[in-house]
């Protein structure tokens, strides 16, 4: 089989590699689609990876073409997802398997691995994946959008923890208008449609994106215009939720909080944080209530993922937050330009990008 290979820091290559005999109880993959997600950069372009060679991939759709003599639960031929988070519970060789596997709250496992980061994922034709990771999808729902299922599950996963607020009339910031600012905003115009969403971002293709889903965009400058728009947003919202992984919107996120506020971190942070006397006196003044996410729910009884499946299933607003497809033995072309986006090398209207296997 072929699979892109991030064999060192900013350098991928196809590489043709032979399958390895299938794990009974693990389930031969075709992939179909693969989302790219914005950790994926980083790590291949930032020296984030864990090691060389390494095939990126975490948010995909696939095929199953064989499975393993201890598989009871699928079949050939099914269209699955996978929750790529690997707990502890699964690895034989680990005794005493963590608190919060036996407490079934596998995203907080203490000893993970991952797929795309630790070990391989799924820029590949075929991953062999554990079947207790599968996630068996409608086949009603299109591959480009079955891919989505995994950031659309780490999204319910954000609003999950301030579900209690979702009754009542909030105003609500998200940062960052990328990808999962976009879900959350959709999501939040189904379910809470009383709240206030605002959005802010500094490109304005993915405020126009935001537009139907959200009360008020504001496009983030550069300079003494922005700091003057940011003075108005000061303290003004109940909720603010951090979705880019930005430093410097971790720090805006606690300045445009209200007092008795709360601020959710969910993006990945991209560089070192350092917060100053005055900005920790800040978050105490405020009784700022500060909660980090970390990846989703899954095999539990709030169950995100099935909370992802069943929104794509009624949703058609996700299609247009596609923006890129190409196929796999030309994706670095995407990677790079991705990259180069990123750093603010190149505009380019941009949202997500999703490799196609077929």
């Amino acid at each position: 089989m072929i699979s892109l290979a991030l064999v060192k820091n900013k350098k991928f290559k196809i590489v043709n590699k032979s399958l390895k005999k299938l794990k009974n109880n693990h389930c031969r993959i075709n992939i179909l689609a693969s989302g790219i997600c914005a950790s994926d950069i980083p790590r291949a372009y930032d020296s984030m990876a864990y090691h060389y060679p390494l095939v990126l991939g975490h948010e995909f759709v696939g095929k199953i073409t064989e499975i393993g003599k201890n598989v009871t639960k699928f079949s050939k031929g099914d269209i699955v997802s996978a929750f790529p988070l690997v707990p502890c519970c699964l690895n034989k060789k680990i005794i005493n398997t963590c608190e919060n596997c036996n407490e079934e709250k596998f995203n907080l496992c203490n000893n993970y691995s991952y797929y795309g980061s630790r070990i391989d994922g799924s820029f590949a034709e075929f991953l062999d994946v554990n079947q207790w990771n599968l996630f068996k999808v409608s086949k009603n729902l299109p591959f480009e959008q079955s891919s989505l299922i995994e950031p659309t599950a780490v999204v319910f996963n954000i609003i999950s923890k301030f579900k209690n607020d979702l009754n009542d009339k909030k105003k609500v910031l998200i940062l960052g208008a990328g990808f999962l600012g976009q879900i959350l905003a959709r999501i939040l115009k189904k379910i809470a449609r009383h709240h206030q969403v605002h959005i802010l971002d500094r490109n304005k293709f993915k405020l126009n994106l935001g537009k139907k889903f959200s009360t008020a965009q504001y496009l983030s400058l550069k300079g003494k215009e922005n700091l003057h728009f940011q003075k108005e947003l000061i303290s003004k919202f109940d909720i603010v939720i951090e979705t880019t992984g930005n430093n410097q919107c971790f720090k805006e996120a606690i300045m445009f909080t209200k007092k008795d506020g709360k601020v959710f971190y969910s993006g990945n942070i991209n560089k070192d944080l350092v917060f100053k006397k005055n900005e920790v006196s800040e978050i105490l003044r405020k009784q700022i209530n500060i909660k980090g996410v970390w990846n989703s729910s899954f095999k539990c009884k709030n169950d995100n993922w099935k909370q992802a499946h069943s929104f794509l299933l009624k949703s058609k607003a996700f299609e247009e937050l596609i923006t890129h497809e190409i196929d796999l033995e030309n994706a670095v072309q995407l990677l790079d330009s991705i990259n180069e986006i990123k750093k603010g090398k190149r505009k380019n209207d941009y949202v997500k990008g999703v490799i196609k296997n077929y």
